[in-house]
């Protein structure tokens, strides 16, 4: 299947490597303590509820824009188009949607094959942070909006913008690939799920590879999330209608 053309490459970033190191121990370091005082400080403790979750997720999201932004966009006089945020053919966009799709059961698969090896079901917090208050269309419709498109945005800004944007410029894109993938799926702090996000990543990449933007990429990000919720959503629709039947 011929694919459908791509814009000019961009040049490449002036962007050094201690920029993106430093952005990454800070964010490392520095996201548990945020938090903490974000949930001390200005929820009263609170750590549960959709509100409390939302607050959190948002937070964490906007500390890693912001240090995006100060440690290495703004230093460079780096725009967003700079780092690949710019409109492609609409085919690229239409063949996201699909990739994003066969997304779902490629990393369900990996699951499975991560939950074999250890011999049990593997705990996801994210899903937990998903419903903090189980099913309602109200949290349903927040998080979608949250995890499909704040946080791809921000997330592919970074890690498929700058990450992988500089890395490419250095190695092949083999390795280019593995090892912003590797980063990515290691920023999430759930060891678990390493080999479903780093695959996740590799594909992200392989996307701003060949469309030469972070539109589709976004896309096939956005559109993962948003099915992995509704799906999360779903089931736990099912079990409190199975529970009030039961009752």
């Amino acid at each position: 299947m011929a694919l459908p053309p791509r814009p000019l490459p961009l040049p490449p970033l002036p962007v050094r490597a201690r920029d993106l190191l430093l952005l990454l121990v800070i964010f490392f370091l520095g996201r548990f303590p945020l938090v903490w005082v974000i949930a001390e400080v200005f929820l009263g403790g609170a750590v549960g509820g959709l509100v409390p979750t939302l607050v959190l997720l948002v937070t964490q999201t906007l500390f890693l824009l912001g240090l995006a932004w100060f440690l290495v966009l703004r230093p460079h006089g780096l725009g967003l188009a700079e780092v690949g945020l710019r409109p492609v053919h609409p085919g690229w966009y239409r063949l996201a949607i699909a990739v994003g799709v066969v997304c779902v059961p490629l990393v369900a698969v990996a699951n499975l094959a991560i939950q074999t090896l250890m011999g049990g079901p593997i705990e996801n917090p994210q899903l937990e942070n998903l419903a903090p208050e189980g099913f309602s269309w109200t949290s349903l419709i927040t998080m979608v909006l949250l995890v499909g498109v704040f946080v791809p945005l921000v997330e592919e800004v970074v890690f498929r913008g700058l990450i992988f944007g500089w890395l490419r410029r250095h190695l092949r894109f083999l390795p280019a690939a593995l090892l912003s993938a590797l980063l990515f799926g290691a920023v999430h702090m759930v060891p678990q799920l390493m080999p479903a996000l780093s695959i996740m990543g590799f594909v992200l990449a392989a996307v701003v590879e060949r469309s030469g933007s972070l539109w589709p990429a976004i896309i096939v990000h956005g559109l993962f999330n948003s099915l992995m919720t509704i799906a999360y959503y779903t089931v736990l629709a099912a079990a409190a209608d199975g529970y009030v039947g039961m009752g």
